[in-house]
């Protein structure tokens, strides 16, 4: 059976994240654009916090019909390809700068390893179907949004 509080808590954790998103863009006044970069970041955080969303709540359902090692490995399939795509299209949005600021490289550095990490551990979940590593899995997919929010908040000032 799955502690199916775990994962209700990082589905509140990852709307509260979206939720922060979209508090940012009603508070932006009318008429001010938004930098490249910004948009950028509202993205990261949004598109992470959907995505762990509906992989946390997906994991009830999952588990259910397929019983819980194979429920566990089809999401972490599910959940490999869903990271793979947000985390190279991160990286090909950084590489190209298509969000106009270059990031600095520790930064950049420590959300490559996030995502490379988190990869591993879907990899492996999709493998084995061990539900410890698809819970790492999920934290680290939090990391993005948190991480993002992390640097926006700390730049405010600048």
């Amino acid at each position: 059976m799955i502690d199916e509080a775990f994962f209700l808590t990082v589905a509140g954790i990852a709307m509260s994240f979206a939720g922060f998103a979209g508090l940012m863009n009603a508070l932006r006044r009318r008429g001010e654009s938004w930098a490249p970069i910004e948009l950028y970041q509202l993205r990261i955080i949004v598109a992470y916090a959907i995505t762990t969303l509906f992989g946390s709540l997906s994991t009830i359902p999952f588990v259910e019909l397929f019983g819980q090692r194979e429920g566990v490995q089809w999401l972490g399939g599910v959940m490999l390809i869903a990271s793979s795509t947000l985390g190279i299209g991160n990286i090909l949005s950084d590489v190209r700068g298509g969000h106009g600021t270059t990031l600095p490289t520790r930064v950049r550095a420590t959300f490559t390893a996030i995502t490379i990490l988190g990869l591993l551990l879907f990899l492996g979940t999709a493998i084995t179907g061990a539900l410890p590593l698809y819970r790492v899995a999920l934290i680290l997919m939090l990391a993005m949004p948190a991480g993002t929010f992390v640097y926006v908040v700390a730049r405010l000032e600048r």
